[in-house]
Parts: structure tokens; C-alpha cells; sequence
């Protein structure tokens, strides 16, 4: 959507120095041109030979090809400096681009030298020794190669800070939403920055309230990431992933990986790369447990299946797999041996041998390795690495005698590895008592609790399929069995840095294995433990996150910036509720006062013509993408057909095969986290629908109401829940 005719940029030349950088600006851009001209000009491009020449031209027109978007809006800032007597005038931008004819380089918002333009420090050591000053920071708003508006942040000639850094702010917070995530490298808030910048190698809990910024903040890390000054810590945008909790949520996001340099980074959900690692795609994942939270009414039944949720997500059940995968593997090799004669150039061909006890010290040495393409690739290598050594091979026939080999070992391996499958080997540990037992780490309450199916009234899909909360435990399986980590061909390698959004609905147990399959400290999770809605598969405090990454540091964005304060300040409200220490401070942007329908509970349309006025309320306020936010799935579908009655066309979004293109949409709540809109509507928002004395309705109440920032309708047929009324 476009920001109303109020917010758009307007020329504006009252700073007595935007005569002077509309000059430096149209030389910026002349520079950029004649760059990009010189580099697609391949008569310029000229090597030795021809085969270099044309390597030189390829490279130089991806260079083009990388500023080209760029001149239409060079940079967005500046910042005058002092270092060793000398002033000089550094401008920031999206992208790096070096003059080396003029005084119009621009900085890389991602480097080291383009983050002081978001602190608020006004000294740094360069790397070339000496003092830095800061003596003042600059916005400037560009569109089009035309500078509309020089706002100072800090001017040290005129007394420091300005207050120039919350006008911007607000400025960019009143413009309406979009149909994807937005790009906040011109507006990254200090504490935004130190979160994002945080030392690279280092596991980052970024914990922040509902409109904190804390996912773009992740993508905005993931582009720090990728710069070449994180040196041995750098990756690469192609080996990275992101994890979104859904299908709608991922697509909404992605469409900010672009502009930010990183279009490579893979991002989906977890159950769809569990399945794809698994080699199952084809398998339909399921949430019985969220379909029971939604629908039974029977808080017994509901209380039991979160309990077990977060007993399959425990990190304890990655050693209690481990325990059970010795036990069955150390059985299936009893009687096993390896007996074959390989033949070797100019000797007398030699028996290779192992017998049983052989084996089960290798499978040992194996699990003591714990290596990461997993155990039955390791006990291959550890077989094949003891043949060459006992063989005494040359490393000329090291090729010849392992292709001799390859058949009986894969043989043994078949008798040995076969029949563990992640999907069965799991529920096969949870069929067994006994095998649950094995590693002594679960109580008998425990054992029992996991042999209950509380479930056993929620519909399974006809097809083969899987349960979301079961996901985790299979993985493990596959994680010590068959490896895990970023596939590259046949072989798995460490992801280079994998982001986790809306991390408090991770297990402890997934962290486990995410740890397993990423570099050492690069894991970066984004969450909020205020909106846990799917809390059962969720950690309970994010200590038992740092149990399972060592050295995990915990970083919390304290503000707010979604919302308007009154729509922020009925959020506080509920969170309250359920976090004594949540505190949730916003910024101070006044907006419409939070708007409330109601009427009789007994009405002959319930609250239909209510929802179909606060739209058009909506709308007359002038917002484009409008929200209407149900507790369930099956809500949304009836409320979108229902609502055309009264001259309402909303776009249901009910499944995550559903795409947000902006507009008027009915969605559930669950797939409306972590979006957001201009306006938003809550469908009934009574106790009836979100029971008061249950936690986990409280938390679903919360995400609804925050998903708005400017203009939020609350709708009830009957009296408006206590919360909000």
C-alpha cells in the first residue's frame, strides 16, 4: 500500500545544506553511471586471452548488474567524522560503491563504519589506530535520484542530539503496511543495531515483544552475516536457512531477502525441511495438539495433551534415542562378521576379516565420534579406513580394493541399519516402555504420560502422515543415523547460519539438533515467550534454549515500534496477565482510539453487520490491507462466505497453501502471527470464544490485538472479553 498523501516525501529546502547535497547527490549518481558503463563495456574488459577476457566481462557485468538498483537511491545517510585533525564526510547506503576518480564513495550499511550511523556513541577506534569523533549524523530521504528531505540526527555545532532520529522514525511508522516485511536498514534503532551486530560465532536469543522488529532484525543479521569483514565467521547467503512457523508467513517474509542482498538464503518452514531431510515429502504433517487446544472444551484432556507435547519436545529425549539406537544396533550385530579376500596388484590376494567383537568396537569408536553424516556412514568409513590401514594398501589401489569392499560392506550395513527408519524407529521408541526407560533420564510418570493418547478423538489424515509434536523425535533418529545438516549433493554439511523466527515455538529438543546441523554459535532466534500459542512444543523459559547451545546469549528489544500507544498499550494489558515482568514499552505515536462493537448476544445476524461496519470504518480511515483476525481456521472460511451478505469480499486465508497479496483478508490467528496491517479487526473477542481463565487463550488473545498499526476494531456479539472491554 501506499502511504497516505500526507506521509509521501515532498521537497523540502529549508536545511540550509540541501542546495549542497542535491549537488553531492547528482554527483554520486553521475559517478554510478559512468562506473556501470565502464563495466558493460567488454571492449574494456580486456585479459591475456580470450578465455580471461570473457571471464573479466562476466564479472564485471555482475558487478553492474549488483548497483544498478542502487543509483535510483545511492544512500540514506551520512555522517561527518574527525579522525587524526581531519573532517571528513562519510555517506551511507544499501550497497558499497568506491569513486576512485571523486569524493562520492558510499559506505555499506553492513560494515563496521556504516554502524556508527545507528549507535549512539559518538567515538570509535579505527582499524588503522588513532580516535574517531563523530561530529554529526544525517538522514536523507531519496527517491528517484532526488533528495526530498536533510534531517539532522546528532550535530555536534548544535548541541548533540537533536531528536531528529524519533522524527524519522515516527515518519516511517505512519506510513500504512505492505504486502511483505519491511527493509529497515534507513531506520535501525540502537538497540536494534547492537542486537543485529552481535558478535558473530555467538548463539543469539533475541527476545522482543510483538512489533519489537525482531525478524527483520534476524534478516538484517543474516545480510551482516554475509559480509566479507565477518572474515573466517562470514557465510554464505546460499548455505544459510530461516525457519517461519508457516507456509504464509515464509512468503511474506522472503520478499525482503532481495533488497537486502541475500535472494539465496533458503526460507521455510521446519516441517517441511524435517520431511525433505527425511526423504519424505510426499508425508502430510499434522498439529493434532493444536487442534485439540482449539476445539475440546475439556481442560483435563487439553491439560494432558500439552504435557506430552513438551515431553516429546524435551532435550532429553535426544540422549534417550541415542540410548535406544546402542541398544538396537549393538543386538542386530551379535553373530555379525565381515570375511572377504581382496586382490591386490603383484601380492598374493589377502583376507579381510572382522568378527563380531570387531564390530561392536567399531560401532563404539563410532557413537563416540558422533560424527556428523551420522552413524551408519561412520561405521562405513571406520570399516573401509581399518581395511586400508590392515591391508597395508598403496594409495594407488586405495580406489580399486574399497570398490572390492563396497558390496559386502553394504551388505552388513543392510543387516545392521536397514530396518531403522526415522518414522518407524520413533514410534517404535514409544511403543516401549522398556526402550523408554533404557537411558534412566525419564521418570515413570513420564514413561506413562508418553504411552497416553490423549489425541485419540482428533481425526488422522487417510494418507501416511505425521504428527508436528513427533517431527523432532524422528529427526533425532535421522540426526544419528543418516546425519543432518544442509544437503549438498549426497554429501550434508553445516549450515554456514540458520534463523529461527518466532523461536519460543521451537523444542528444546529441535534446538538440540539445530545446534548439531549449524556451524558452532550460528544459530540466531528470534521470539517472544509473551506469544507462545503453540507453547507445547516451546521451551518454557529460554534458559532451557541455552542448556542445549552453550554460550547462547539472551538479548531483549525493550520498545515497541509496530503499533500506535493506544493499540500498544491494550496489549500490555493482557500480556500482564500471564507475564508479571513483561513490559512493553511503545513508541509515543498517538493514534485512533481502539474502536469497540458490540451488540445483543441475541441478535439476529450475531456480529456480522458489526464486522462488515468496522471495515468500512476501516477503510474510510483510509487503510488498504485490513485484517480480520478468528480464533480458528473454520471461523475465517464461514465468516468470508458470510460477510459477502453485507457487501464485505474478504479473502479468506485458512491454509498455509494461501498467499497474503495484501487487501481485505479473513485469516485465524495462528497464521496471523508474525504478519502485520494496516488495520486490524478482532471477531469475537468475548470469553466465550477466549476463555478468561485459561493462559493459553489469554496468549492468543494477545497476538490477535497486536497485529495492527494504526487503526484496531475490537467485535463482539455479547459484552467484549474483561481484557478489553
Amino acid at each position: 500500500m501506499s502511504a497516505p498523501a500526507s506521509n509521501r516525501p515532498s521537497i523540502s529546502d529549508n536545511h540550509p545544506d540541501f542546495q549542497a547535497e542535491t549537488a553531492h547527490l547528482k554527483g554520486t549518481v553521475d559517478a554510478m553511471l559512468r562506473q556501470i558503463d565502464f563495466w558493460e563495456d567488454r571492449d574494456r574488459q580486456m585479459g591475456a586471452d580470450l578465455e580471461t577476457s570473457i571471464i573479466l566481462a562476466d564479472e564485471a557485468g555482475e558487478h553492474a548488474a549488483m548497483l544498478s538498483p542502487h543509483v535510483h537511491h545511492p544512500y540514506f545517510g551520512s555522517l561527518k567524522v574527525r579522525v587524526g585533525g581531519r573532517e571528513q564526510t562519510l555517506y551511507i547506503g544499501k550497497h558499497g560503491f568506491r569513486d576512485v576518480k571523486g569524493p562520492h564513495s558510499v559506505v555499506g550499511w553492513d560494515s563496521e563504519v556504516g554502524s556508527l550511523f545507528y549507535s549512539d556513541a559518538l567515538g570509535w577506534t579505527p582499524r588503522r589506530g588513532g580516535q574517531g569523533v563523530i561530529k554529526r549524523r544525517r538522514q536523507l530521504d531519496i527517491a528517484a535520484k532526488t533528495l526530498h528531505r536533510v534531517t539532522d540526527l546528532y550535530d555536534d555545532e548544535a548541541g548533540g542530539d537533536t531528536g531528529g532520529r524519533e522524527e524519522v522514525l515516527l515518519r516511517r511508522l505512519e506510513e500504512g503496511s505492505t504486502a511483505g516485511m519491511r527493509d529497515v536498514v534507513e531506520t535501525l534503532q540502537p538497540e536494534q543495531n547492537t542486537a543485529m551486530r552481535y558478535p558473530a560465532g555467538t548463539p543469539v536469543i533475541i527476545q522482543g515483544a510483538a512489533g519489537s522488529g525482531k525478524t527483520t532484525i534476524g534478516f538484517h543479521r543474516l545480510a551482516w552475516m554475509t559480509n566479507a569483514e565477518r572474515g573466517p565467521q562470514q557465510a554464505r547467503a546460499e548455505a544459510c536457512m530461516v525457519l517461519m512457523p508457516n507456509r504464509v508467513l515464509a512468503t511474506y517474509a522472503a520478499r525482503i531477502l532481495p533488497e537486502l542482498g541475500i535472494g539465496a538464503v533458503n526460507v521455510t518452514t521446519p516441517e517441511s525441511w524435517a520431511i525433505g531431510l527425511l526423504g519424505l515429502e510426499k508425508l502430510e504433517v499434522t498439529d493434532r495438539t493444536l487442534t485439540l487446544l482449539l476445539t475440546d472444551h475439556d481442560n483435563t484432556r487439553r491439560a494432558l495433551a500439552w504435557r506430552r507435547a513438551k515431553l516429546l519436545g524435551d532435550a532429553r529425549m535426544l540422549d534417550v534415542v541415542r540410548t535406544h539406537l546402542w541398544n538396537r544396533f549393538n543386538v542386530a550385530l551379535r553373530g555379525q562378521s565381515l570375511r572377504e579376500a581382496v586382490a591386490l596388484h603383484h601380492r598374493e590376494p589377502q583376507v579381510f576379516a572382522l568378527a563380531d567383537t570387531d564390530l561392536h568396537a567399531i560401532l563404539r569408536d563410532v557413537f563416540a565420534a558422533d560424527p556428523l553424516s551420522g552413524y551408519r556412514a561412520g561405521f562405513r568409513q571406520a570399516v573401509e579406513d581399518l581395511a586400508i590401514s590392515h591391508l597395508n594398501v598403496p594409495d594407488d589401489e586405495e580406489a580399486g580394493v574399497l570398490r572390492q569392499l563396497s558390496a559386502p560392506i553394504t551388505a552388513l550395513l543392510g543387516r545392521v541399519f536397514a530396518s531403522t527408519t526415522p518414522v518407524t524407529e520413533a514410534r517404535r521408541l514409544l511403543g516401549s516402555p522398556e526402550a523408554l526407560a533404557a537411558s534412566g533420564l525419564l521418570t515413570e510418570r513420564e514413561i506413562a504420560l508418553l504411552a497416553t493418547d490423549p489425541l485419540s478423538g482428533i481425526p488422522t489424515p487417510r494418507r501416511a502422515h505425521a504428527d508436528a509434536t513427533e517431527l523432532p523425535l524422528m529427526l533425532a533418529v535421522q540426526a544419528f543415523t543418516g546425519g543432518i545438516g544442509r544437503q549438498v549433493g549426497r554429501v550434508l554439511e553445516p549450515f554456514d547460519h540458520v534463523v529461527l523466527d518466532e523461536a519460543q515455538d521451537y523444542s528444546p529438543l529441535l534446538y538440540a539438533l539445530l545446534g548439531r546441523a549449524t556451524r558452532p554459535g550460528h544459530l540466531t532466534a528470534l521470539g517472544d515467550l509473551n506469544q507462545g500459542m503453540h507453547g507445547y512444543k516451546g521451551p518454557s523459559n529460554w534458559e532451557a534454549v541455552q542448556a542445549v547451545l552453550p554460550g547462547a546469549e539472551v538479548l531483549t528489544l525493550g520498545r515497541t515500534y509496530r503499533s500506535t500507544k493506544q493499540i500498544t498499550e491494550l496489549g500490555a494489558r493482557i500480556a500482564a496477565t500471564y507475564n508479571r515482568a513483561a513490559q512493553v514499552q511503545g513508541v509515543d505515536r498517538d493514534g485512533a482510539e481502539v474502536q469497540r462493537y458490540t451488540a445483543p448476544a441475541d441478535a439476529p445476524n450475531g456480529e456480522l453487520p458489526l464486522i462488515a461496519q468496522a471495515v468500512k470504518d476501516a477503510q474510510a480511515a483510509g487503510h488498504v490491507n485490513i485484517a480480520i483476525v478468528t480464533r480458528r481456521a473454520v471461523d475465517a472460511d464461514r465468516l468470508a462466505e458470510a460477510l459477502r451478505d453485507f457487501d464485505t469480499d474478504a479473502q479468506p486465508i485458512t491454509t498455509q497453501e494461501h498467499r497474503f497479496r495484501g487487501g481485505l483478508v479473513v485469516l485465524p490467528v495462528s497464521l496471523a502471527k508474525g504478519l502485520e496491517f494496516s488495520a486490524a479487526i478482532v471477531s469475537s473477542a468475548n470469553v466465550q470464544t477466549y476463555d478468561e481463565s485459561t493462559e493459553y487463550e489469554r496468549r492468543l488473545l494477545y497476538v490477535s490485538a497486536s497485529r495492527a498499526l494504526h487503526w484496531l476494531g475490537l467485535v463482539s456479539a455479547g459484552e467484549l472479553h474483561p481484557l478489553i472491554a
